[in-house]
This record gives structure tokens, sequence and C-alpha cells, in this order.
């Protein structure tokens, strides 16, 4: 008997999917992909990029590549590594941009819990570890499967676009 193969959609991957080698090889070495984001201007640019918020000293935007529905990063204007070396505004912003995410993460999905931090330094799992920024993840109780242990895949129930559509009034206003 042979056995059904099931069909996972998740075709905005594509892009993760067909990098070769560390993501900062898309790049060239003096290039962060993050001070671009910061410098990009206009609603079409921050649609395209989603870019969810600017405020004076960092932006939100969500994740390219999620770990689950709604994972957003906080990521400072200036293009600093060291956590350390943040100045007292940066982080103070970063923490209330946090509790804005939170809030509107709670509205539009009703998480049970959330992830909030950094990764800092490469060998801390920062992909960007000469920018420091920080993550907001929500979770769900029972939301874990077979899928990311064994298989190496995540599932992501809802598009990028969905999720910036959902998320941008209430940030934006939060």
């Amino acid at each position: 008997m042979r056995a059904l193969i099931e069909n996972l959609w998740a075709g905005w991957r594509m892009n993760f999917l067909q990098q070769e080698g560390e993501p900062d090889s898309l790049r060239a070495p003096s290039s962060c992909v993050l001070c671009d984001l910061a410098k990009g201007e206009g609603q079409a640019f921050d649609a395209r990029n989603y870019v969810l918020h600017r405020g004076r000293d960092c932006y939100v935007v969500l994740n390219a590549f999620p770990y689950a529905a709604g994972h957003l990063m906080i990521v400072p204007y200036v293009h600093e590594g060291d956590f350390l070396d943040l100045s007292s505004e940066v982080l103070g912003e970063s923490l209330e941009l946090a509790r804005s995410a939170i809030r509107a993460l709670k509205e539009v999905y009703n998480p049970e819990g959330f992830n909030f931090g950094a990764n800092l330094g490469r060998a801390g799992g920062a992909a960007f570890g000469d920018h420091a920024h920080f993550h907001v993840v929500p979770r769900w109780l029972g939301d874990t499967n077979f899928m990311t242990t064994l298989a190496h895949t995540r599932v992501i129930p809802e598009a990028l676009s969905a999720t910036y559509d959902r998320l941008l009034e209430r940030l934006h206003n939060g």
C-alpha cells in the first residue's frame, strides 16, 4: 500500500530556500539588511518590506522567516552589534515598542504566551550579529508538532501579507 503524500504550501519561503550559505552571503559585506530597512522611506516601501511602525530610535518589522505567525522584530536604527553599547534611549524605546507589539498581538491573535528577547552575536544565534535587535514571538499551547523536529520544517498558518494587514493599524496606533 502506498502512503499518501500531504502537500504543505508555504510559497513565500522559496526566497529562503534558494539562498546559498549563510543569510549574509546575499549582500555585500558592507551592507546590512536591517540598516537598509531603516533607511527605506514611504508607505509603499514599508508595506513591501513589512515594516509595521517607525519610532524615533527603532522600527518594528515582521520577521521575513518567522518561527510563528506574528513574529516581530524591534530594530534600532543605529547599526550596533553590542547590546552593551546601545543607548538608554534606544533600549527604552525598544521596550515600549515590545509592549505595544505584545498588546497588538494579544488583540489580533490571542496567544497564550510570548517569547521576547534577543540573540546576541552570531554565537548567540543572531543571523545579524552585527546589528542588535529584539524578537517578539507569540506562542500557543499545543502549537508544536513533529514537523520542526523531524522534518526541519515550520508550519506558518498565515501569509506575511495577511499578518502585516492584521497588525498594521493596531501597532501603528498602539
